[in-house]
């Protein structure tokens, strides 16, 4: 056969054949739609979330920078400016750390800032500009709130602040301000360089853990963030600064994705295009048959079976033309609107904004792979019409797709119309398993979602983030920027009052105080050979952070005094009761008895490794004199909440009771104070809290137990929204397969139905039997949907959440078994409507038209 251009004609055979079945498109264009808001939607809360989470781990380190040195004099600045391997250079001159009062919960570093440096930090103003005079200062929102100062150009505030041991206070002018984020470690206020100057000229050399007023603090970009740890590695060694105090920002470090977040996001992709493909799929291999008889009339004329293949997919992609647009904005709109809900419950949900980032590859990706899904979904069909030949074409029927004669004998059954019903499903089986499997996938999500939310343990999830009804401490205890902590700011005023308040059932205490603990020989020799022995895989985390040699220099140091430095904590009852016991047993009578000690475990980076045993003996000698000898109880973990949350290099907690450690630390004040309350005086026990810690005495802040339910609350209410919406959409799209296959069955047999009705089938009959169709669906599909979701269950949802602390797994399949009612009743209906719309025409008109 010669070969013609007729691309032309092809096109307007493929575009005349589709005005020819507008109601057939509608559904084909709705499910592209959907396919493609699925994709849109999980590209942009993905993307947005991947920024978000990039950008709020560098507010929280304080820079978007690649790198950065610490403590360096200006000559070593120089030095780093001039390395030609770098991108691009600037820094920050330390000054000190605001001390106002109202500043207490919200620490304030007061700095020179070059103008990259702080657009790196995050505190260039928004509104104002640079500090040029001495007394111009930028700060954040948040400072200036806590200050009681209105974010406006000129206003003038005092600001407290001690440099190299003498005290000052200031009179500053506001330049310009920022929107601060509690994300970061710190809010930053920035002063002029003449005043740094002034008050702290750069002294020669600066040292970890001393003075670094004057310290110029140097961040940089390489030429590409890859591999950033040996790019800083190779620098060092070009500028001779292996030993000095530097690190890589953990927001490039954490850009690797670990393989579950890998998992989830193939299983993501995967789901839509599973989903997609089933109705996309099935709409063209049910219009492919629906077209059968025209597509063998072009045959007939010479049409080949590469220029039928082409009309199919030129359907398909005219259809994607009109489907994928709307699919596109629909899905960045459904995205921007959960993106808000996921964000709260993570901790980005602090940063300052959440709005959705809308970057053109999230489209291209997005229309991608809803065009790739439409282009599998045609292989098939596009298979079917090039192998029919022109007679088999004409003849051809849904009944026929799959008939194979058998040279067997079938036994004769009575005609019932379940058994009609049940043909006619078996008559075309590779449809029926699309229908049955589009529509079960919902169920599936469904019951997964459910499933999560049944095993989302409150109980579990507040007593690991709390370990009483409330808590409450000095407002600098817990502020990990800070590094200078109040460790006993529970007054006795305080504790007067919580004492005469009603509804109180329990309370307790956390008192600590570093601790320099003299060693014994054995423990000596403990240490050498469970620590010191193999110390840099021990401490790698803490070399990484202050370097090698100064690691080195604190471990001979301990061993030199002969002592290490520790924590030591005085525990009530209440707090006992929560710690996690690793080894031995606790025995609270026994404990309180004053000779016996518990301890932890230290955590290195190989592992948790005993420095104690049970059943040791430790000799404690406090600095007033008091000696006592104490019997190792058990090995345990402090809960999180109830610790002093700032690590030594040697993290070795001894826990007294309370009564023991008032015997080394005389009239102490607790840290920490927690206590239990009656469900009935909530209100008014939170309403006494707020206005004591606002009004009485706001140096103390506390937190509770309802402040934790809401938070769980809030993670239920992502899943239900998130999984709701995935699991409507994906409903929604078995929905339409069903309708779809149901209706197109219908028409193409429309005249079967009209011969059977010739004979003396009744229309009750033909509707008996299109609904048992239907019914058959519901069965198979609710059979499927519970082995199905049960085998998810107990597999990959009891694996995957077995690292949730919170979580309890329950296996259900209820939410299936709610559903199945709904199901009967679509697959029930649907049936009923479509035979009473065909059987308004007559018999004789449904023959005659297939002829």
């Amino acid at each position: 056969m010669s070969n013609v251009k007729n691309k032309k004609m092809i096109n307007q055979i493929a575009l005349k054949s589709l005005k020819a079945r507008k109601k057939r498109n509608l559904i084909a264009i709705l499910a592209i739609a959907l396919t493609s808001v699925l994709f849109t939607a999980l590209f942009t809360i993905g993307g947005s979330l991947i920024e978000k989470n990039q950008e709020s781990t560098m507010r929280q380190v304080g820079g978007s920078a690649h790198a950065g040195y610490k403590y360096l004099t200006k000559s070593e600045y120089e030095k780093v400016a001039k390395d030609k391997g770098l991108k691009s250079v600037s820094y920050r001159i330390a000054l000190a750390d605001a001390e106002n009062k109202p500043l207490i919960k919200v620490r304030t570093e007061m700095a020179y800032y070059e103008e990259l440096e702080a657009k790196w930090s995050f505190c260039y103003p928004e509104e104002g500009h640079m500090p040029k005079k001495e007394n111009e200062c930028v700060a954040s929102d948040l400072t200036l709130k806590a200050l009681g100062v209105p974010c406006k150009i000129g206003e003038k505030f005092s600001v407290d602040f001690s440099v190299r041991g003498k005290k000052y206070s200031k009179e500053f002018i506001l330049c310009g301000w920022y929107k601060g984020d509690r994300v970061s470690m710190s809010q930053v206020m920035c002063v002029s360089k003449k005043l740094v100057n002034q008050l702290a000229p750069t002294a020669e050399s600066y040292q970890y853990g001393g003075d670094i007023a004057g310290s110029y603090m140097v961040d940089f970009n390489f030429k590409t963030s890859f591999n950033l740890k040996k790019q800083l590695e190779e620098l060092n060694k070009r500028i001779g600064f292996e030993e000095k105090s530097t690190g890589v920002n953990w927001a490039y470090l954490g850009m690797k994705a670990d393989a579950e977040t890998v998992v989830l996001i193939v299983v993501m992709l995967g789901i839509i295009l599973v989903s997609g493909y089933l109705i996309i799929y099935n709409i063209f291999y049910i219009n492919v048959f629906g077209d059968i008889r025209f597509y063998g009339l072009l045959k007939t004329i010479g049409t080949t079976k590469k220029q039928l293949g082409k009309i199919v997919r030129k359907q398909a992609n005219l259809l994607s033309l009109a489907g994928i647009p709307i699919g596109l904005i629909l899905g960045a709109v459904v995205g921007a609107g959960l993106l808000p809900i996921i964000c709260a419950n993570l901790s980005m949900g602090d940063t300052e904004g959440t709005n959705v980032v809308l970057h053109p590859w999230i489209f291209i990706g997005s229309a991608v792979f809803s065009f790739l899904t439409v282009q599998i979904s045609c292989i098939k069909p596009c298979r079917i019409v090039a192998k029919i030949s022109p007679i088999e074409a004409v003849k051809l029927t849904e009944s026929s797709v799959n008939a194979k004669v058998k040279g067997k004998k079938r036994r004769t059954h009575k005609l019932t119309m379940h058994a009609f019903g049940l043909a006619n499903i078996k008559r075309n089986r590779k449809k029926a398993v699309l229908v049955v499997f589009s529509l079960s996938l919902s169920l599936i999500l469904l019951n997964t979602v459910y499933t999560l939310l049944k095993g989302f343990d409150m109980d579990k999830y507040v007593s690991n983030r709390s370990v009483s009804d409330y808590m409450v401490t000095d407002a600098t205890t817990d502020n990990p920027a800070l590094s200078e902590r109040t460790e006993d700011g529970v007054t006795s005023d305080f504790l007067t009052e919580l004492r005469e308040q009603d509804g109180i059932k329990e309370s307790g205490n956390v008192y600590y105080s570093e601790w320099e603990q003299k060693l014994s020989d054995w423990e000596k020799e403990r240490l050498e050979e469970r620590i010191w022995k193999d110390w840099k895989k021990n401490f790698a985390y803490m070399i990484q952070l202050i370097g090698e040699e100064d690691m080195k220099q604190e471990i001979d140091a301990d061993k030199e005094r002969g002592s290490i430095t520790a924590k030591m904590y005085g525990l009530d009852q209440l707090v006992f009761e929560k710690l996690k016991c690793e080894q031995g047993e606790l025995d609270w009578e026994k404990f309180k008895s004053g000779n016996y000690i518990v301890v932890n475990q230290f955590e290195s980076d190989d592992g948790e490794k005993p420095i104690y045993d049970v059943g040791d003996k430790i000799t404690l000698t406090g600095e007033n004199g008091f000696t006592k000898e104490y019997e190792v109880m058990a090995l345990v973990s402090m809960p999180y909440p109830a610790e002093f949350q700032m690590y030594f290099s040697l993290e070795i907690n001894y826990i007294l009771p309370s009564s023991e450690f008032l015997n080394y630390f005389e009239g102490r004040q607790p840290m920490k104070t927690l206590f239990n309350i009656s469900a009935k005086d909530e209100k008014q026990i939170e309403s006494w809290l707020e206005n004591y810690c606002t009004n009485i005495n706001d140096d103390l802040t506390y937190t509770s137990k309802s402040t934790m339910e809401a938070e769980f609350a809030t993670l239920q209410n992502m899943i239900v929204i998130v999984g709701g919406f995935l699991s409507f959409v994906l409903a929604l799209i078995g929905i339409l397969n069903f309708v779809n296959t149901i209706l197109t069955g219908i028409l193409s047999r429309k005249q079967e139905f009209a011969m059977l009705e010739s004979v003396g089938m009744t229309r009750k009959q033909l509707r008996e039997m299109l609904m048992w169709e239907g019914g058959y669906y519901a069965l198979f599909t609710s059979i499927v949907a519970v082995l199905a979701g049960s085998i998810l269950s107990m597999t990959l949802i009891k694996s995957y959440t077995s690292g949730f602390f919170f979580f309890t797994w329950k296996f259900t399949v209820l939410p299936i078994l709610i559903c199945i009612p709904f199901l009967l009743l679509i697959v029930l209906f649907v049936p009923y409507l479509a035979c009473e719309k065909m059987c308004r025409i007559s018999v004789v008109e449904r023959i005659r038209s297939g002829e």
